[in-house]
């Protein structure tokens, strides 16, 4: 049997070309066939591999007024070689809150390393700011300061229950604190016998004297206990040997 009448009728195949093509979004998957295009990917992020960092280092990080100290860090980024890195440093209580501009400066190596020295008379923070474009800063540095002891005794080798006289000075000074004369036990420790006024003895240290009667051999030291602008402060260590007794 002859079937008739007309097949449904479809959009005309050069229609939808326009149609599509109109939209930008046109693939043709085979002949006669059109298909929209998956949408672009979205650009990557930024691998950050392009920002610049600064490191900072302090050796030693505690010392002796009057020593000195280095900072070395590392620049690292687009911009490492022949850059200058300029000191700041806080000297005041509460740490951290204010950084001052200094005089020094250090220019990059070709690996992008610095190094600068430093001789500070009191607990100091350091950083360093890289003059890139942005500038940089670098994390903070504490470099501590012991203040300066020194001890002396009248004798080292006393008779048994004599009298030696224990003086010494403090720099920077340090007038009206006081020093602990320590004698060290036989379980290492060492514990304090007896204090002294520090005197002035000028604009750049302190003294100090006391008498102690000794019965026994044994180590002793003085220290300085830290405060706002110093750490501890240590003398070295001296022997007294009783004789006799």
């Amino acid at each position: 049997m002859r079937l008739s009448g007309r097949s449904p009728r479809s959009t005309p195949l050069v229609a939808t070309f326009a149609s599509l093509a109109a939209t930008g979004c046109l693939v043709v998957a085979g002949a006669g066939v059109a298909t929209a295009a998956k949408p672009p990917k979205p650009p990557k992020p930024p691998t950050g591999n392009g920002a610049s960092a600064l490191s900072i280092d302090a050796a030693p990080s505690t010392l002796v007024f009057g020593s000195s100290s280095t900072l070395t860090g590392k620049l690292t980024g687009p911009q490492a070689a022949g850059v200058v890195v300029r000191l700041e440093q806080d000297t005041t209580a509460p740490y951290g809150d204010r950084f001052a501009p200094t005089a020094k400066t250090a220019t990059t190596a070709a690996n992008g390393t610095w190094a600068i020295a430093v001789r500070p008379t009191v607990n100091t923070l350091y950083h360093v700011v890289a003059q890139t474009a942005p500038p940089v800063t670098s994390p903070v540095k504490r470099v501590n300061v012991r203040p300066l002891v020194r001890l002396s005794l009248s004798d080292s080798t006393p008779r048994r229950g004599s009298l030696v006289r224990f003086s010494g000075a403090v720099a920077p000074q340090h007038d009206d604190r006081r020093v602990l004369i320590q004698r060290r036990g036989s379980d290492g420790v060492f514990r304090t016998v007896v204090s002294a006024a520090l005197n002035d003895a000028g604009s750049s240290r302190s003294t100090y004297a006391k008498r102690l009667r000794i019965r026994s051999t044994g180590v002793y030291r003085t220290k300085i206990a830290q405060h706002a602008d110093h750490t501890n402060g240590y003398s070295p260590l001296r022997t007294i040997t009783v004789s006799g007794r």
